[in-house]
């Protein structure tokens, strides 16, 4: 462990210290309910469970807690920048990196994974490029590499994999800082380089999109410095009050576009608030793909080598269309219509995974850029048309069937599942979830946190909130959830309010302690990106809402996401796309220089696969693959199938075949993957092992690094999820990527 990860210990509560101390209140506690308070527990009685049992799910069920609210709300990062490696290089935090408009890499955050940063400079407003005056405009991006492993004289890859997390608003460094010490190359590959950046407005590329934070008199005092002066620990108290004032007088709980609006009004056309939309992104990783290929260009002057990687096929490779797919191991089938050749080489193209919003950001690009699409993965595929209306109505098509399929799992895995009672019914499990939920409206859980003695009320509408967020990963958070309700069912609220309870809120370090880094800090960006996408202004909107609750319980949930749209009023100086035209004035499918590939869930909250289907369709010969599982994008569950494919299509240029459509998506044809695991059943990598033999331990490790990176993409916040328990968590955490 490094020394700063040791401070970490020192200074910050450890929930595994919570679980340990309340686990020994729990085990003093009488197990058996007083049943004639709930009416639920007359129906069916709970049986016995073991106290050390129900001690050890009480610690799973605060860990979850952790994991989904406060883990965002007080940042782990290691920031070891008054430190060095072994050689005495020093390790730099962004703040220390001088902008460039060419890449320079510097050492930065971890030694042993040998982390580098550069911070790129790029036009805030491309009409106005940076060589037509110095006094134009200026976006600071900020990248993170984690280096391949690559074999003798050869430095870099062609193409980095650029990730991007979604959101909108998710931070690529966090991402790639999150995963680089996992074990994700054994998935794509040691060779390969990962790159990750902070789109414009968000974490550490600066100028943030961020309407709390002003320097002296409101405005800022040092253009030149990496923050601009302005006050953002500041900043971020006034945010927290006002949204928790918001909530308090029940206004929808989203930053005020006033105040955005004011913040915009001080830098005018240089506002970074007009320039955050996502065709400028798009633009974006057009310069960090023309900044890398120039870097590797000077590397090869410097040792007379060629950058490509140990496993890239060779790009002089031209594959006719009707063999492009046939690589592909797929069970659909492909009949070629036309002539069409694709070449391999990914030089000068971007070679991309994005997940979420980030599907959105891809599909952008590929239309912007047809011809520098090296390998592009839209995973968790947004649909663009409807993204660009007020409300996005069909995103949550999937909702309702993933939460019913909770009495399912829950029944099947039988006494693995703690609501589960003998000789249950999938209706007897659904009728008790469904009532213990209800039943909140009239009793929310009240009580008082142990770990700060401060009172809890814990509402209906915040556990609704909270089910929504589940339902992005029902495989790692359904037995949580079990296990929560079957705390409520059996009256434990005193437990539930300590877990559940705010003692984030009532902790004064996030606020009064040291400063934080500048880009560590919450911000109005995800707002800003949204808002300044959209085509058309809200109306109607309780019109909207009664369609909306017809198409899925969490109606109430979902439309609160887009509700502070309805009071922006800043334009963006690119309109945006036009993705939804009507079907006379649309395009024909856009022909790229290599073909994209989607990935849909047959079930997610958020982008359900018609939308994947419907996209896929926007591209020629674009391929898709179903992953036969629920949550939000191909991470919800280990997919071995999965894995095997998007490494085929990454490091071979295998695509599978492009969807065709039947009477609906049940008999639709294209490929389909199966999941390893699933609800109350998750991926277990030494069980794998031993029921496959040696001969799998390839697999295995495999699906190990994506299971470790399902893990880590739990962490960020994706498309459209809610605020969870805000009342009881800083709103810091409804932008803190």
């Amino acid at each position: 462990m490094d020394r700063h990860s040791e401070e970490v210990l020192r200074t910050k509560v450890s929930p595994f210290d919570e679980v340990r101390n309340l686990v020994q209140q729990d085990e003093k506690r009488p197990m058996e309910p007083n049943t004639s308070v709930n009416p639920f527990i007359q129906a069916a009685k709970p049986p016995f469970i073991r106290r050390k049992w129900v001690a050890v799910m009480h610690a799973i069920l605060l860990l979850f807690v952790w994991w989904f609210v406060y883990s965002d709300l007080f940042p782990t990062w290691e920031r070891p920048i008054h430190y060095e490696k072994p050689d005495g290089t020093k390790l730099r935090d962004f703040d220390e990196i001088i902008p460039s408009e060419k890449l320079e890499w510097h050492p930065c955050f971890n030694a042993t994974l040998g982390l580098q940063c550069a911070r790129l400079t790029v036009p805030m407003d491309y009409h106005r490029p940076l060589n037509e005056s110095k006094d134009n405009p200026k976006v600071h991006i900020a990248l993170i590499l984690a280096p391949g492993k690559h074999t003798g004289e050869k430095k870099v890859s062609t193409s980095p994999l650029i990730l991007n997390p979604g959101g909108p608003g998710g931070s690529g460094v966090q991402l790639v800082r999150m995963i680089s010490s996992f074990k994700i190359r054994e998935t794509l590959g040691e060779d390969q380089d990962i790159v990750g950046f902070d789109p414009r407005g968000i974490g550490a590329t600066m100028p943030r999109a961020d309407c709390f934070s002003y320097g002296p008199d409101g405005k800022m005092t040092d253009p030149s410095s990496f923050d601009g002066g302005e006050d953002y620990a500041t900043g971020n108290f006034h945010r927290t009050m006002w949204q928790l004032s918001g909530l308090e007088v029940g206004l929808a709980n989203s930053t005020s576009g006033k105040l955005c609006q004011e913040k915009d009004s001080i830098h005018g056309k240089d506002s970074i608030l007009k320039y955050v939309h996502t065709p400028s992104v798009a633009r974006d990783m057009i310069s960090i793909v023309d900044a890398w290929d120039e870097w590797t260009e000077s590397l090869g002057k410097k040792s007379s080598v060629v950058c490509h990687s140990e496993s890239e096929v060779s790009p002089k490779v031209i594959l006719k269309k009707e063999n492009l797919h046939a690589l592909s191991h797929g069970t659909g089938s492909f009949e070629a219509t036309s002539a069409g050749t694709y070449s391999l080489d990914t030089k000068g193209k971007l070679v991309y995974w994005g997940f979420s919003y980030g599907t959105l950001l891809g599909a952008t690009f590929a239309s912007m850029f047809p011809d520098r699409v090296g390998r592009v993965i839209l995973d968790g595929v947004v649909d663009a048309d409807l993204y660009v209306s007020p409300i996005w109505s069909d995103s949550i098509r999937d909702a309702d069937t993933i939460s019913d399929s909770f009495a399912k799992y829950c029944q099947e895995a039988g006494q693995g599942c703690a609501l589960y009672r003998k000789g249950d019914t999938v209706k007897d499990i659904n009728d008790r979830f469904y009532g213990l939920l209800e039943s909140l409206k009239d009793r929310p859980i009240t009580g008082v946190d142990k770990r700060t003695m401060s009172p809890v009320v814990i509402n209906h509408s915040q556990i609704k909130a909270l089910l929504f967020l589940t339902l992005y990963s029902p495989t790692a958070s359904f037995p949580a959830v079990a296990y929560l309700f079957d705390l409520l069912y059996r009256e434990q609220r005193d437990f539930l309010a300590t877990i559940l309870g705010g003692s984030a809120i009532y902790d004064k370090n996030p606020l009064c302690a040291s400063p934080l880094p500048s880009w560590e800090y919450p911000s109005e960006a995800q707002a800003a990106i949204m808002c300044s996408d959209k085509r058309y202004p809200y109306s109607n909107l309780e019109e909207r809402f009664q369609k909306l609750s017809k198409v899925s319980f969490f109606a109430d949930v979902w439309i609160t996401v887009m509700l502070g749209c309805d009071g922006w009023r800043i334009e963006a100086v690119d309109p945006p796309m036009r993705w939804d035209d009507h079907p006379a004035h649309k395009s024909k499918p856009i022909k790229t220089a290599f073909p994209v590939l989607f990935i849909g869930n047959t079930a997610d909250p958020v982008t359900p696969l018609f939308a994947a289907v419907k996209m896929a369709k926007k591209f020629k010969d674009a391929g898709l693959i179903e992953q036969h599982s629920e949550g939000h994008c191909s991470l919800a569950a280990v997919s071995k199938c999965t894995i095997y494919k998007i490494r085929d299509y990454i490091k071979e240029g295998k695509v599978p075949p492009p969807p065709k459509e039947g009477t609906d998506l049940n008999d639709g044809v294209w490929d389909k993957c199966d999941a390893d695991e699933w609800p109350f059943h998750p991926y277990n990598g030494d069980e794998y092992i031993t029921k496959g033999g040696a001969e799998v331990t390839e697999e295995a490790e495999m699906m190990n690094a994506m299971k470790e990176m399902q893990g880590a993409f739990r962490k960020l916040r994706l498309y459209g999820q809610p605020e969870v328990l805000p009342e009881i968590v800083p709103l810091g955490f409804g932008n803190q990527l």
